[in-house]
């Protein structure tokens, strides 16, 4: 294991970024971030069972000095990474003349906020080495219009921007692209909702999709793996969007 690289996945407690994590313990060593400390435990365990190796770290990606702890933690007992998935994140829904202020600065400050903190703590290493590759968590609703979903859109469509110029800024050596997923089936979609309402919204969001389901998280995480990997090694600044078909270009 010693010869691994080192990934850090942030929101690597659950859903995507759990998946994503567990993906790319196969090949290198994970640095699992999350706030929920027990679920980046559980993404740990997963990932030793199945022979590789990871750490968790309880981080809130949200407030710099956590994100330095969380740095200085990797520099110390871990060693620089070489790649990044940024990913924490949170749904909150609300209509644009109702949106309380403290919904809108908790999206703003996790989504976009944490995603510049954890770029931040991750790519002066890449830029030591001379090469690396970041993947941000955007969405579909970066460049869609939903209602009821303003902060949330906001948030994802800063993420966009931010993650292209940082591909632009550390070009050429060290790529950032952003992935931009449709319906997925997460902790997310449960989410403040009761059994009824997610057992129904799944039926309205797959009847939406020409592929007629809903993702799951390791198809995101595929295609993470595969913008992270050399095998997209002449992709920056882009938004890749694993949705079964709900925004096509």
């Amino acid at each position: 294991m010693a010869d691994r690289e080192n990934i850090l996945v942030t929101g690597g407690g659950s859903g995507i970024g759990r998946a994503v994590a567990i993906r790319m313990g196969k090949q290198m060593t994970v640095i699992v971030a999350d706030l929920n400390e027990d679920g980046a435990n559980e993404t740990v365990a997963e990932i030793e069972k199945a022979g590789g190796a990871a750490y968790a770290i309880k981080t809130d990606v949200s407030d710099s000095a956590s994100v330095r702890d969380m740095k200085d933690f990797i520099a110390k007992d871990i060693g620089p990474v070489s790649k990044a998935f940024i990913g924490a994140g949170i749904f909150i829904r609300g209509v644009v003349g109702q949106i309380p202020e403290e919904d809108w600065d908790r999206m703003i400050d996790i989504h976009v906020k944490g995603t510049l903190l954890c770029a931040q703590a991750a790519l002066p290493d890449m830029v030591a080495a001379g090469r690396g590759a970041i993947v941000t968590m955007s969405s579909d609703f970066a460049v869609m219009a939903v209602p009821g979903a303003a902060a949330y859109m906001a948030a994802k469509s800063a993420i966009y921007s931010l993650t292209k110029v940082i591909a632009l800024e550390f070009a050429p050596n060290i790529r950032a692209n952003a992935l931009g997923p449709g319906p997925i089936d997460t902790p997310i979609l449960k989410s403040n909702r009761t059994p009824e309402e997610y057992e129904k919204a799944l039926g309205t969001l797959a009847e939406g999709l020409p592929i007629g389901r809903l993702g799951q998280s390791e198809e995101v995480a595929a295609v993470a793996d595969f913008l992270l990997s050399d095998r997209a090694s002449y992709m920056t600044g882009q938004i890749v969007h694993p949705n079964g078909g709900q925004l096509m270009w």
